[in-house]
């Protein structure tokens, strides 16, 4: 059984960050530990939501789990609120040697979220060279690189992103959310050596959090033995059944619990 430390906020209402990734790695057969880096009261697509900041507490957890020589197999890293919340998270990851997945959340359509700043995006830069995968969408990419987003393209477009993606120091890079076509969504993926791109079709219904689910999803499947891309596909594939089985008129995130068992049985 694999050890996974996934460090991202805390929901307390809502499907989203450490309120799927905790489900979905223990059901894909992990032990699943935490480290919160906030807790909210519900997650953003709420109005208004109470937090409480855990920011000057994540290297003393970090100190503490080193002291007694708790170790992880691998760590997932999902939203960070400020550049401070991202260099307290670096000195984390530094304390573990192990497999990191980075999911740098900054944007969507082609847009930042309203508390994201310059210093923001460098400071999640100087994470990549710990990660062994990221996990931007497309708009996160376009951010990072500094190459114009574009809501839909050629796959050279996304050969680009990825490649400076990976000049950032990263081994690997997915990047998801891309818009095929009307009736296709999908990733793609490099590490330097191979390029590859997934499509599958269009579930037309928008939920918040389906990239932490993506990324829990992804991290377990390759605990479990799958490369990359493997792991990518069944994540994608999960992701889209989850959307499928959600009502479109709610605000609670993707129904994935049904569908633990059918990830369950693909592993």
């Amino acid at each position: 059984m694999s050890h996974v430390l996934s460090i991202q906020d805390l929901s307390c209402v809502g499907r989203c960050s450490l309120t799927v990734a905790l489900p979905v790695l223990s059901a894909m057969g992990h032990q699943c530990s935490v480290l919160p880096t906030a807790v909210l009261s519900t997650h953003t697509g709420f109005p208004g939501p109470e937090g409480i900041s855990l920011t000057g507490h994540l290297p003393d957890f970090a100190r503490h789990w080193a002291s007694r020589g708790i170790s992880f197999d691998a760590v997932t890293v999902g939203y960070l609120s400020c550049p401070e919340q991202v260099s307290a998270v670096g000195q984390v990851l530094d304390s573990f040697p192990c497999d990191r997945f980075l999911d740098p959340v900054l944007g969507d359509n082609g847009k930042l979220y309203s508390r994201i700043t310059p210093d923001h995006i460098a400071a999640l830069r100087k994470l990549f060279p710990r990660a062994k995968t990221v996990l931007p969408n497309v708009t996160e990419a376009a951010f990072l690189t500094g190459l114009p987003y574009r809501e839909r393209a050629e796959e050279s477009y996304y050969e680009d992103l990825a490649a400076r993606l990976l000049s950032l120091g990263a081994e690997s890079a997915v990047i998801t959310g891309i818009d095929w076509s009307d009736t296709e969504t999908g990733w793609y993926f490099s590490d330097g050596r191979a390029c590859l791109s997934y499509r599958g079709p269009r579930v037309p219904r928008v939920c918040h959090g389906t990239g932490d689910l993506f990324a829990a999803a992804l991290t377990g499947a390759y605990l479990r033995g799958k490369s990359i891309p493997d792991a990518a596909a069944l994540a994608a594939e999960f992701v889209r059944l989850c959307v499928e089985n959600t009502p479109e008129a709610t605000p609670m995130g993707p129904v994935f619990e049904p569908v633990l068992p059918w990830l369950w049985q693909q592993l």
